[in-house]
């Protein structure tokens, strides 16, 4: 995400300055000028911004949301409410302050702090496990029983840097969403929503992505409406967000809001391909103060998606190497001829598919 934004930041007219002390190269092409600073030193990182004189702070992780609304609170500039920031990423605080809310229903939850706690767990199989603070669906395992029950949280807690573990009741069916949204001073613009397809239990890896979501216009408009009582509800005021949600006949189920643009290529280059608005920028500019909201009016009505071809998506292996021979290619990204089975995602060291259409979308499955 940090490349990404620095190429766009730059288009703005923007230089850039990013702060890690784990950034691989291609990132560091992508900035003006790298500092080799632990992203944790937000203290330093201030005082450098303010010698700098930056127009906007924006994180490109979860870990570092807090950072920048730190950052950007001491130099006065758009940001979340720091405090907010501060739990944000904590699954657990976001249901329960979602737990009202009419049309974003919620499965049964409960954090647990200690393996001793499992005992307390009072909803039938199957179950998911998490850590409360980690995106990119690391750490996420389903269990259909009891006897896996130790053995899955340990999974869970070895990926959640120490913090807890939320359990959740498991909604079986349905079909997984994501939404991406921009907050600027509280008002919620829903930009695009994107259909997801997984691998399902036991890790519920995202194969791939498709926008738009075949959703009626009643289910969207209600989709939107739902959203934004969640972003609300959970204190998202000048962010981006990327929200996971199941839809199960007409419900809408929340699986987790992430203030940051979507990964796995959704919020770029998928989201521009599909309505023309680059939702990169959109973030940068609640960031830097000149966002202006967004003209519906200008948004084009195209087909984008990805699928990631791994062990879980064997049967598009060919379709890998000859799709440049079809209309819809937009992209490939070659990385290994040995498949391998992911437990989380990882869309640049993935072998992918990218499709853009303009008429319909493609069947891609079909092809095989």
């Amino acid at each position: 995400m940090a490349w990404i934004m620095g190429k766009m930041a730059h288009e703005m007219g923007y230089q850039t300055y990013c702060f890690s002390n784990v950034a691989p190269e291609f990132i560091k092409e992508a900035i003006d000028v790298f500092y080799d600073i632990s992203i944790f030193e937000k203290e330093r990182i201030r005082n450098i911004c303010n010698e700098l004189k930056v127009d906007g702070v924006i994180a490109t992780t979860e870990l570092t949301i807090a950072i920048a609304a730190y950052v950007a609170t001491e130099l006065g500039l758009p940001t979340m409410n720091y405090n907010i920031a501060t739990l944000i990423t904590d699954k657990y605080r976001n249901r329960e302050c979602c737990k009202k809310l009419k049309d974003l229903k919620q499965p049964e939850f409960i954090r647990i702090d200690s393996e001793a706690e499992l005992k307390n767990i009072g909803f039938d199989y199957p179950i998911i496990l998490k850590p409360t603070s980690r995106g990119g669906k690391r750490g996420i395992i389903v269990v259909d029983n009891s006897q896996e029950l130790n053995e899955a949280y340990k999974y869970a807690k070895e990926n959640s840097q120490e913090d807890p573990v939320i359990i959740e009741q498991y909604i079986t069916g349905g079909q997984e969403y994501s939404v991406e949204s921009l907050s600027c001073n509280g008002i919620h613009y829903i930009i695009q929503v994107t259909e997801k397809i997984t691998s399902g239990p036991p890790h519920c890896v995202e194969l791939g992505h498709q926008q738009p979501a075949q959703l009626s216009n009643q289910l969207r408009s209600k989709v939107e409406c739902a959203i934004k009582d969640g972003l609300t509800a959970i204190g998202i005021d000048n962010s981006a967000c990327h929200t996971e949600i199941k839809i199960k006949g007409d419900e809408i189920y929340l699986i987790e809001f992430n203030a940051r643009p979507g990964g796995d290529h959704i919020a770029w280059p998928l989201t521009e391909l599909s309505t023309g608005y680059n939702y990169i920028k959109g973030a940068i500019s609640i960031a830097s103060g000149t966002f202006a909201g967004v003209d519906y009016s200008k948004f084009i009505n195209h087909y984008s998606g990805v699928f990631f071809v791994t062990k879980q998506s064997a049967y598009l292996k060919q379709l890998l190497y000859d799709c440049e021979k079809y209309q819809w290619f937009y992209q490939r990204n070659i990385v290994s001829d040995q498949l391998q089975t992911l437990e989380h995602n990882d869309c640049y060291n993935t072998n992918y598919i990218m499709y853009k259409a303009e008429k319909e979308r493609p069947n891609i499955e079909g092809i095989i």
